[in-house]
């Protein structure tokens, strides 16, 4: 079975509102950005711990069984990418999802991959 057209249809109205409606490049490279630093296996771990609370590299590295290094050069890449946030308590530094949408994009995700 092949996925092209066997016949040449325009849909002239339907293509050009389409094309009206597509996002900017600017937007779209942002879009890019995003999904790829979600891409990343450690940095997609780090990001569902933090849908479960606010938590500080020291505990991430625990999570994870990685060094705070290796912890905060993946935040450095999540903040980065608007992902993820930081917050100064005292001494401690508490990182946290950047906000709702961020959650809603982790949730959607690991209720697609449960399917």
């Amino acid at each position: 079975m092949r996925n092209v057209c066997d016949e040449r249809h325009e849909h002239k109205e339907r293509v050009s509102k389409i094309k009206a409606e597509l996002e900017t490049k600017e937007i779209v490279e942002k879009m890019v950005k995003l999904l790829r630093a979600c891409a990343d296996e450690t940095r997609l771990k780090i990001l569902i711990a933090l849908s479960k609370a606010n938590l500080c590299t020291c505990d991430l590295s625990e999570i994870l069984s990685l060094s705070s290094s290796a912890i905060s050069h993946q935040l450095r890449v999540l903040k980065l990418s608007s992902l993820v946030d930081s917050i100064r308590i005292g001494k401690q530094v508490v990182y946290r999802l950047k906000d709702r949408h961020v959650l809603e994009l982790i949730s959607s995700a690991l209720e697609h991959a449960k399917e």
